[in-house]
């Protein structure tokens, strides 16, 4: 059975944002790195001043200890400001109250402006609207997904009532929340949708356990040859790609 044939069914293509439609240009590490060395720079003569490897460090361990918890009922904006701020006691560390929402506002605004547009979107997704429902499942803040969709042009492809992103830990993929909502609100079964992503733990898992064929994009092989590739993955059908308007060949 040819590849197209197993894709033929399809009503619905949900894509994953970063790394998969915006190339990420910068991490999460890199940028809480970034941006704290620069707010730490006024101690930077003080031979006890905080290092920002330290700080890093500490945030981890308590972000890990939080997603040990259960029954945890923050959003995923407040989860990040308590695990900073009790990093910042830890290391007695003084800064006002505010100063968590102040610094994870610097730290995204600082990925934000480095983030660009994976080549060949837009072109696939024009081609693709007019006969499937498009549609967003990610781990990223809604506002930040709005943010990026509006800021590259890709928000016409996409329906507010199409953009499904997590609220709480516990709705972030691999976990199945977001893909049933997701065809559930599609008015689809999940056989009729595919999840297009580069992460294999994150949207191609997530997928097949929420009863989804799965499309993951490998950029770190050789694009070159640009050949789609197919395996199995429980009882779902995982198609590999190098770029993402190979979807077009896959959907023909």
């Amino acid at each position: 059975m040819s590849i197209q044939h197993r894709t033929h069914d399809k009503k619905a293509i949900c894509f994953d944002v970063n790394q998969t439609l915006i190339h990420q240009g910068v991490h999460f590490e890199q940028a809480f790195l970034t941006v704290w060395d620069e707010y730490s720079a006024r101690w930077s003569r003080d031979p006890e001043s905080p290092r920002s490897a330290g700080l890093w460090e500490a945030y981890q361990a308590n972000w890990q200890r939080q997603k040990k918890l259960r029954g945890v009922k923050l959003q995923l904006d407040e989860l990040q400001q308590k695990c900073l701020m009790d990093a910042l006691q830890e290391l007695d560390i003084p800064v006002h109250q505010h100063f968590p929402v102040d610094f994870f506002r610097m730290v995204r605004n600082h990925r934000l402006a480095a983030k660009s547009l994976a080549p060949g979107v837009v072109d696939t997704l024009r081609t693709l609207s007019p006969h499937f429902k498009l549609a967003i499942i990610s781990n990223s803040p809604h506002s930040e997904v709005l943010y990026l969709l509006d800021r590259f042009g890709l928000h016409p492809f996409f329906p507010n009532e199409h953009i499904f992103t997590a609220v709480k830990h516990i709705d972030k993929k691999p976990g199945t929340p977001l893909f049933k909502t997701a065809v559930r609100t599609l008015d689809l079964s999940p056989r009729q949708a595919v999840m297009v992503g580069n992460s294999w733990k994150h949207d191609v898992c997530g997928a097949v356990k929420s009863g989804m064929d799965a499309i993951w994009i490998q950029r770190h092989t050789d694009v070159t040859t640009k050949k789609i590739s197919q395996q199995k993955l429980g009882k779902r059908n995982v198609f590999c790609i190098q770029q993402i308007d190979q979807l077009l060949e896959l959907f023909s």
